[in-house]
């Protein structure tokens, strides 16, 4: 958990820098530029997801397996990377068609460069977390973040359109590789040995059941995008893209964040019953954290949209998406807690029917909920609900299956998660309150009410979580103190001299 809140302190400070480089690059890209370059990534993306085959997994996963292991899953990984690469390039004409996005071709190659960078970070970076070297990691991870929205930015102000997000991707991929290969040793994963049938069998039969989980949670994540490009076009699909990355934020940057770190953790623990403990634990915190940011960015994204956004973007209603979506926010991160834990109990077909279930769910119901209602510009809104209904119901599940699996009640791990999420219940009431006194009051500049609520809202929440959630309040307060107390212990054994100096 300690290195979670690393983790998640450097996220949150790199999330900030790509938050303040997509805002300004909004400036620079209307909806339908931005959309068909989300397209294209997300086409090499998913290509990306579908040759993974659970080789990175099986890495964390199995943190005791020798140097031959990371050598057979570096040469199968980047293998099949390269084939699934080629073939986004030769087949980006007809998806372009498809998706009614004709521009996407031109995208697909420079993506497809990034992701060849991407394919030996993955293995690097699966690396550094089995050796829990969390806060390299996160270094690492930031400045790549940093980097990427330098770079787009300032090629979008060039006019480089669409463009100036591939390069970006480039650059980010690029340093990244540069910058892990410097920190990662090569015996690691590029020792050779000769690869065996046996070892290439065990190999993928804990990592086909993980792939296939991968790539439905992969797909339930963006593939969404491929269903409102077909139905609304893609200018709403690029709207319905960013409002989609700003609501999930809280999950992505936090949530994911924790998942990546339970996976060594939980498999370094000895006891079955230390791990349920643990698990207990993180989902109460991860639940404290998260809640309250999902709910409050709901509650001011119109204000953010006023504040930041220019007319190309507000009039097709970002902040009303923005809304409807941060809703999912709440419940997605419980299904990465979830995977991480089932995951280490060796239970990857699980979690493969779950994350399957989950998409086939979205898919479905966005096509549904996508013709519902009389009101065609209204039908976008019902698609976003849809989506959250899907992650309710896919968190729901993961519980449902780890009580199963451990024979713990399902009361037992439902009933801690419901106090922080009533502990926001306050604070979107104040934020509310606030918003109405504002218009009674008269006109005032839209960054100073947007800083009003934020204020609002953290002076309610705090109150708030000591009295409705004192449980989790302590527990995460108590994890922070013991972070500070390790990290003064260290400082002060780097600081000392040695024994036979003193003496």
């Amino acid at each position: 958990m300690l290195g979670a809140i690393w983790s998640i302190g450097t996220s949150v400070g790199s999330r900030g820098i790509g938050l303040v480089g997509t805002l300004l690059l909004t400036r620079f890209l209307d909806p339908d530029t931005y959309g068909e370059a989300s397209l294209a990534y997300l086409v090499v993306a998913s290509t990306q997801t579908i040759s993974n085959c659970g080789l990175p997994q099986f890495l964390v996963a199995k943190p005791k397996e020798g140097r031959s292991a990371a050598f057979h899953a570096s040469f199968y990984f980047v293998l099949l990377g390269m084939l699934g690469l080629a073939l986004s390039v030769i087949f980006r004409r007809p998806l372009g068609l498809a998706l009614l996005s004709p521009n996407l071709a031109g995208y697909v190659p420079g993506f497809a460069l990034a992701g060849l960078c991407e394919r030996f970070v993955v293995i690097q970076d699966a690396i550094q977390v089995r050796q829990m070297r969390f806060r390299s990691l996160s270094l690492q991870r930031s400045m790549g973040e940093a980097l990427y929205a330098i770079v787009s930015v300032t090629l979008a102000w060039r006019g480089l359109g669409g463009y100036a997000i591939v390069w970006a991707s480039i650059a980010r991929s690029g340093s990244r590789l540069i910058s892990l290969s410097a920190t990662t040793e090569r015996r690691e994963w590029l020792e050779p040995c000769r690869i065996t049938w046996q070892r290439t069998r065990d190999m993928f039969r804990f990592g086909l059941p993980m792939s296939v989980g991968a790539i439905a949670n992969y797909g339930a994540r963006r593939w969404d995008n491929l269903l409102i490009a077909r139905y609304f076009g893609p200018g709403t699909q690029g709207v319905y893209n960013l409002a989609y990355n700003f609501a999930d934020i809280p999950a992505t940057q936090i949530g994911e964040t924790i998942g990546d770190v339970l996976v060594p953790s939980f498999a370094k623990m000895e006891s079955d019953e230390r791990r349920k403990k643990a698990l207990i634990l993180a989902l109460r915190i991860m639940m404290l954290i998260v809640a309250p940011l999902a709910v409050g960015l709901g509650m001011v994204a119109p204000e953010l949209v006023r504040t930041f956004f220019n007319d190309s973007w507000s009039r097709r209603s970002i902040g009303v998406m923005m809304m409807i979506l941060s809703g999912l926010s709440v419940v997605r991160p419980i299904g990465w807690v979830g995977s991480s834990y089932l995951q280490v109990k060796d239970r990857p077909r699980i979690i493969m029917i779950l994350e399957v279930a989950k998409t086939a769910t979205l898919l479905v119901l966005i096509s549904l909920f996508a013709h519902v209602g009389r009101v065609p510009s209204y039908r976008v809104y019902y698609a976003c609900g849809a989506v959250g209904v899907a992650f309710a119901l896919s968190a729901f599940s993961y519980l449902y299956a780890i009580s199963k699996v451990d024979g713990t009640p399902l009361a037992t791990l439902v009933l801690p998660l419901l106090t922080p999420v009533l502990a926001c219940v306050p604070m979107a009431f104040a934020v509310f309150e606030f918003q109405r006194l504002v218009v009674r009051f008269g006109r005032m500049y839209h960054p100073v009410i947007l800083v009003g609520e934020i204020i609002v809202g953290i002076l309610v929440f705090i109150p708030s979580a000591f009295l409705i959630a004192p449980g989790p309040t302590r527990e995460l307060i108590g994890l922070l103190r013991s972070a500070r107390a390790r990290r003064r212990e260290k400082k002060t054994d780097d600081a000392a001299p040695p024994a036979e100096n003193a003496a």
